[in-house]
């Protein structure tokens, strides 16, 4: 489809390992430099959100953590990081003719079915993001998936067929650093825009659920910390941390 931009993050490919964030961490401690990625063909113990496994069957998927010192954003600006990987993601996504959407705060949807999940972590020292490692599970070209998670697919069942996952990951690597890159200069405006732009059910009103509480409302925004922004039928506005909202499956 093209050929893929050099970047100056530097990958380091591994066969096997448990967790590519583990290594990450590793990195971290030993000073490894800013930008290394760690990808591997296999995980055994890869992490997904909530303490979830993820799953991904040898040499299918992309699985890939990137070490980053982003000391340049505050502590209360960490979840512009998310964005980033996000859009980035659904920027390569479309570029590949497959649509995609963001569903908040960072997987990545594919209709109503899970294509991505992104699992960010910072270590925030005084008022500064001092290190972070963003990792990416991102299904290419796995076919059966046979764990409990209710909704994945992957690029091969969108599209039906395979793909190069190396080429693939040195564009999305390419598109991540672009954004990046303008958050090193404080400059947030073309990512805010494309953020609420991929946003999945951004476009009317849908079912939330809060504890026991359900009701329709529409993504009114994201605030700055990264909570999201409902308003209800009746105009009533409220904000929603992580774990705080499910999301509705119909209108």
């Amino acid at each position: 489809m093209f050929t893929a931009e050099k970047t100056s993050f530097k990958t380091l490919w591994y066969g096997e390992t448990e967790s590519t964030n583990d290594l990450a961490h590793a990195a971290i401690n030993s000073k490894e430099s800013n930008g290394t990625v760690f990808a591997a063909d296999s995980q055994t113990k890869g992490r997904g959100q909530r303490s979830n496994t993820w799953e991904s069957e040898p040499s299918k998927n992309l699985t890939f953590s990137i070490v980053l010192y982003p000391d340049f954003l505050k502590a209360d600006e960490q979840f512009l990081l998310s964005k980033a990987i996000s859009v980035a993601t659904v920027d390569l996504l479309n570029e590949y003719g497959l649509p995609a959407k963001i569903k908040w705060p960072n997987d990545i949807y594919a209709g109503d079915k899970k294509i991505t999940g992104i699992l960010i972590e910072n270590n925030i020292i005084g008022n500064r993001i001092a290190s972070s490692i963003i990792g990416v599970g991102l299904n290419v070209n796995q076919r059966i998936f046979v764990s409990d998670a209710p909704n994945p697919t992957s690029i091969a069942i969108e599209l039906g067929r395979e793909f190069d996952r190396k080429i693939m990951l040195e564009r999305l690597l390419f598109l991540f650093e672009q954004y990046y890159c303008r958050l090193a200069v404080r400059d947030y405006e073309k990512l805010e825009k494309d953020y609420f732009t991929h946003l999945y059910h951004n476009d009317g009103f849908y079912l939330y659920s809060s504890g026991k509480n359900k009701f329709s409302a529409k993504i009114a925004g994201i605030s700055n910390i990264g909570e999201l922004v409902l308003e209800t039928e009746n105009g009533e506005r409220q904000k929603f941390g992580f774990k705080e909202i499910a999301f509705g499956i119909g209108k």
